[in-house]
């Protein structure tokens, strides 16, 4: 008998709390001595697992925000796009997320996550439905509903970690929200899925640009420049604008 989406719900929260209990001590042993020379180890143990445990509810939380923020916003694509089926999106999303049914296929999941598998390849997530949910992220972003296309980027990039897209998404997202450091993480792991695309080296030049940190973004600069060389294809426009952002950057360094 499967057990009830509460009962699934309790028994992992438990879990995942006793996980983070483990992890903290482990964490406040390994630092040796905390800052405060004053405080014992169970005590700072406890302010980590405090930070863990606040961390991974602002997690889930921005998670299933993102969920509903692309669904909401595919919905209304919905009204003038015939090529939606929302009847078929909503069977193919209750089906893949109802293989979550005990605590033990979770974590089971969950720790071939940890090994490199996405969330994707584990529920069964087509490429189709998750390029719907795109949709809906970047209808999001294009409106300048920039805090909720961040939620929903940070969605898709944890169900799938390895699209270059969704990455993309949440770096420009980010960035427009003046999050720099989480935008420059978000190209980099763009980056490492299409490594020669000179693009997310120019987003994070950009990003430390805004920063003022001249000599970051001239190091971005100068990798986008050496992709950009390296490429059978030729822009020389793109080739011309990126000498003069690398003489500007190493003015400024």
């Amino acid at each position: 008998m499967m057990a009830q989406p509460d009962m699934i719900a309790q028994e992992l929260q438990k879990s995942i709390d006793e996980n983070i209990e483990t992890a903290s001590r482990e964490i406040a042993k390994k630092e040796h001595l905390p800052q405060d020379q004053l405080m014992t180890l169970d005590a700072h143990a406890k302010t980590i697992q405090h930070q863990l445990s606040q961390y991974m509810l602002l997690a889930k939380k921005h998670i299933a925000d993102g969920f509903v923020f692309c669904v909401e916003s595919i919905k209304e694509i919905a009204r003038t796009d015939d090529s939606i089926n929302l009847e078929t999106l909503e069977h193919a999303l209750t089906e893949s997320f109802s293989r979550l049914d005990t605590v033990a296929t979770i974590k089971d999941m969950s720790s071939k996550v940890v090994d490199g598998t996405s969330w994707k390849e584990l529920l069964g997530l087509t490429d189709d439905t998750l390029q719907i949910l795109y949709k809906g992220a970047k209808r999001l972003f294009d409106n300048g509903n920039h805090p909720q296309a961040e939620a929903a980027f940070f969605f898709l990039t944890t169900v799938d970690f390895k699209q270059y897209a969704f990455w993309l998404g949440l770096g420009h997202a980010a960035f427009h929200l003046g999050n720099h450091n989480q935008a420059i993480n978000a190209y980099e792991m763009a980056d490492s899925c299409c490594p020669s695309s000179i693009w997310p080296h120019i987003y994070m030049a950009n990003c430390f640009e805004a920063q003022m940190d001249y000599q970051e973004s001239l190091t971005a600069l100068e990798k986008a420049q050496l992709e950009l060389n390296n490429s059978q294809e030729k822009d020389p426009h793109l080739e011309v604008d990126l000498r003069e952002r690398i003489a500007n950057a190493k003015k400024r360094a």
